[in-house]
């Protein structure tokens, strides 16, 4: 289930639970704006599951909101829009989500920091388009947000490969997993959403 609200303050304040609107209230402004929304969208799409609502969604370590037990679910702020993500979760099984726009400013200098040589090269056989490197920097974003509860570490670019056919080859240097990392990707105009189904493998 995907919920989606514009990152406008007063959109939905109402709606949060009570320790949330005291959380949003000592963010400043820009930070306040983008919480309020999030957890708009966060909640809108863990109701739409069946949900009742009535724990708060403060960020935990390193940022990642809290979703309740039997839920997995993700959310993530662009110019403006809040999107948010969710399922239910059979163990193992968790989301990460990413947007990204075009914009006016192409910045391909961040090839080199965020492709391996294998995805460089093809990357550039295709074009060196700022659509298509954009494509693998969101999904390796929302690769970082799916594996947060079972990796709760920053995950460098280099651990993980994007393959010509959309495949996602982790290589995580802590030899966690394995995973199974599946990639959903749409683009809207301009403005493009990543998703990322991560399911640990093991015992």
């Amino acid at each position: 289930m995907l919920g989606a609200v514009e990152a406008q303050e007063p959109l939905g304040w109402a709606a949060l639970h009570e320790v949330e609107q005291d959380y949003a209230g000592s963010r400043p402004g820009r930070r306040r704006c983008e919480f309020v929304a999030g957890r708009c969208a966060l909640r809108k799409a863990l109701r739409q599951l069946g949900w009742d609502g009535h724990e708060p969604l403060l960020p935990g370590p390193q940022g990642r909101p809290y979703v309740p037990p039997g839920f997995t679910g993700s959310l993530t702020h662009k110019d403006g829009v809040a999107l948010a993500i969710a399922s239910r979760s059979p163990a193992g099984a968790t989301l990460g989500i990413d947007c990204e726009v075009i914009g006016d400013r192409e910045r391909s200098g961040i090839a080199r920091k965020v492709l391996l040589p294998a995805e460089f090269d093809r990357w550039q056989s295709g074009g060196s388009t700022w659509s298509a490197l954009l494509e693998t920097f969101s999904t390796k974003e929302a690769i970082y947000k799916a594996l947060h509860p079972h990796v709760p570490r920053y995950i460098g670019f280099e651990e993980a490969e994007i393959l010509a056919n959309g495949e996602i080859q982790m290589r995580l240097v802590g030899g966690e997993g394995p995973f199974r990392m599946t990639r959903h990707l749409h683009w809207s105009g301009e403005r493009l959403v990543v998703v990322v189904e991560a399911e640990f493998l093991g015992v």
